[in-house]
């Protein structure tokens, strides 16, 4: 981001960001709040304005790969089979 001129108040928040999401993403229990972490993005996108066109493409292209990791995330959870004994009945 600072090859693009991006304001160091602004990487430090888009850094802060999307480690706040991988937190999120992974400690809790429910997976979307990651998605939390696009606020800052948001942030970042709005304050760029068109005053970096390249910093703009990346804060955009970083936004769209952090909801495909949160996504992949969810999905990953609804696939994992669940270890429940319920419908399990032994044969005699």
């Amino acid at each position: 981001m600072k090859i693009f001129t991006v304001p160091e108040e602004l990487i430090w928040l888009a850094v802060f960001s999307v480690a706040a999401s991988a937190i999120l993403t992974n400690f809790m229990w429910i997976r979307s709040m990651g998605i939390a972490g696009i606020s800052g993005l948001s942030i970042i996108y709005f304050k760029l304005g068109s005053s970096s066109l390249p910093g703009t493409v990346l804060t955009i292209l970083t936004t769209v790969l952090l909801i495909g990791a949160v996504f992949m995330a969810i999905y990953a959870d609804i696939s994992l089979p669940k270890n429940s004994n319920q419908g399990d009945e032994k044969k005699a």
